[in-house]
C-alpha cells in the first residue's frame, strides 16, 4: 500500500526519482523562507492587532496571557506545524533521511507546543491566585503538579518519536519502574500531599502571619508551592519551608486573630508589695469623686456596713479596701470604657502569682484594632497611663535598681558618715 506522502506526490504529479541534493537545498530554503514569512506576519498580526485588542480591554485576564506569552507561544505552533509537514517532503527520495526529518520535525512541534501549555499553567496560577473563590486553594502547587504531569507525557511522546514506539508501549514499560520514580519525585508528591492538606484544613494560605519557632520564622507567607512555602519575615528576609515540615511540625498562624476583629494585649506589671495599704478615710473620700471608682467604692462600703450590721467583724475587715485593690478595679473600669477595647471578649485586670520581683498585676484584654502598628499604639497607650497613675495610689511600680540608684544610695550612704 502506498503511503501518504507518495499519494500527494502522485496527486500533485511530482516525480521524486530525479531529485538531487541541489534539488532538495533548493526546496529546504523555500520552506524555510515561507515559514520565516508566515511567522513575521503572525508575529506582526500579534504586535500589532492582538495586543491593542488586548490592552483595550476592560478584562485582565486577556492581559496576563499577554504578558506570560501564551499568546506568543501559541502564535509560534502554526510555523511549527508547517516545518513539520512542509520540510520533509525536501527528502521524499531518501527514506532514512525523510524519516530523521520527520522525526526530528515532530520533536520540535511538541517542545512548541510543551512550551505552549507550560506558559499556559503559569498564566492560569496567576489568573485563579487573583480570584476570591480561590484565595484558600493550593493554587501554584496544583498548577506545578500538573505541569510535571504534561513534562512528563511530552518526555514519553518524545522517547516514543525517537524509538518509533506508542506511547502506551512506553507507559506500560514505566510500571516495573514506577518504585523509581516514586523515589525521584517523592519530594513532589509529599509536597502536593502536605500542600492539600493545608489547603483542605485551612492551616495556612498566602497573606497569613505564620511563626515557626523551631525554624526562627516569623512572618508573611507570600508563596505556597510544591516543594516550598516562602514566608517574608518581618526583617524583610526570606526564609522557605518544606510544607510537609509544617504539616508534620508545629506553627502558629495568627490569621483568625484579623478575622475575629480582637487583638490580645495581656501583659504584666511588677508591683513593690512593701507599697501595698489600705487606704485612708480621706483617700476613700477623694476617689469617691472618681467616676471609675464611685461605683465600687459605693458597692464596698454597703456590704461593709451590711457585715458590721450582721456582727460579722471578719467579713467587714476583709472587705477594707487596698490601693492596690482600688487600682486594680480603676484599671478594669478604664479599660472597659476605652474606645479602643472590643467589649465582646473577655476583660479583667487580675494579679498572678507574686515572685521575688514583686507582684504582678496583668491587664488583660482585646484591641478592636488588630493592624500591628495601631495595636502596638493602644497597649503603650495603656501601660503609660498605668505607670503614671499608679503612684497617685500610692502604688510603687518595681524595677531592679539602676547604676543611678545605686549612686544615690551609695552618696546618701556617705553623707550620712560624713
Amino acid at each position: 500500500m502506498e503511503n501518504w506522502r507518495t499519494t500527494i506526490l502522485d496527486w500533485l504529479h511530482i516525480d521524486i526519482s530525479g531529485i538531487d541534493w541541489i534539488e532538495q537545498a533548493t526546496f529546504v530554503c523555500i520552506v524555510l523562507l515561507a515559514i520565516a514569512i508566515v511567522n513575521k506576519i503572525s508575529q506582526l498580526i500579534l504586535n500589532k492587532v492582538i495586543c491593542r485588542l488586548v490592552r483595550a480591554s476592560k478584562a485582565t485576564w486577556d492581559d496576563v496571557l499577554l504578558d506570560s506569552n501564551v499568546l506568543r507561544n501559541l502564535i509560534a505552533i502554526i510555523p511549527a506545524i508547517l516545518l513539520m509537514i512542509l520540510l520533509p517532503f525536501a527528502f521524499v527520495g531518501d527514506e532514512t533521511l525523510y524519516i530523521i526529518t520527520q522525526r526530528l520535525c515532530w520533536l520540535y512541534l511538541v517542545a512548541i507546543f510543551l512550551r505552549f501549555v507550560l506558559s499556559f499553567f503559569s498564566a492560569l496560577a496567576q489568573i485563579l491566585e487573583k480570584a476570591d473563590s480561590c484565595k484558600n486553594k493550593p493554587i501554584r502547587g496544583t498548577i506545578q503538579m500538573l505541569q510535571v504531569l504534561v513534562v512528563m507525557l511530552a518526555v514519553i511522546v518524545m522517547v516514543s518519536i525517537v524509538v518509533n514506539k506508542s506511547p502506551t508501549y512506553l507507559l506500560t514499560g514505566l510500571g516495573a519502574s514506577a518504585a523509581v520514580l516514586m523515589l525521584v519525585f517523592q519530594d513532589l508528591i509529599l509536597g502536593l500531599v502536605a500542600g492539600v492538606q493545608l489547603s483542605a484544613n485551612k492551616m495556612m494560605q498566602v497573606g497569613d502571619w505564620v511563626v515557626v519557632k523551631d525554624k526562627g520564622i516569623d512572618g508573611t507567607v507570600i508563596e505556597i508551592t510544591l516543594t516550598t512555602v516562602k514566608v517574608r519575615n518581618w526583617d524583610y528576609t526570606i526564609s522557605t519551608i518544606q510544607p510537609q515540615a509544617l504539616v508534620n511540625g508545629s506553627f502558629v498562624n495568627w490569621s483568625n486573630v484579623f478575622a475575629s476583629g480582637g487583638r490580645r494585649i495581656a501583659r504584666a506589671v511588677n508591683i513593690d508589695i512593701r507599697s501595698i495599704r489600705f487606704l485612708s478615710a480621706d483617700e476613700l473620700q477623694r476617689w469617691r469623686q472618681e467616676p471609675l471608682t464611685a461605683e465600687f467604692i459605693a458597692n464596698t462600703e454597703q456590704r461593709i456596713e451590711a457585715a458590721a450590721k450582721a456582727g460579722d467583724e471578719v467579713l467587714a475587715k476583709s472587705l477594707r479596701i487596698t490601693n492596690l485593690t482600688l487600682l486594680r478595679h480603676y484599671m478594669a473600669s478604664y479599660i472597659k470604657s476605652h474606645p479602643a477595647c472590643n467589649k465582646e471578649f473577655v476583660s479583667m485586670v487580675r494579679l498572678l502569682a507574686p515572685t521575688e520581683y514583686g507582684q504582678p498585676l496583668q491587664i488583660y484584654f482585646f484591641s478592636n484594632d488588630t493592624a500591628w502598628v495601631n495595636y502596638e499604639g493602644i497597649q503603650a497607650q495603656v501601660f503609660e497611663y498605668l505607670y503614671a497613675i499608679a503612684p497617685e495610689f500610692g502604688i510603687n511600680i518595681f524595677q531592679l535598681p539602676s547604676g543611678e540608684d545605686l549612686q544615690e544610695a551609695s552618696n546618701s550612704f556617705q553623707k550620712m558618715n560624713s
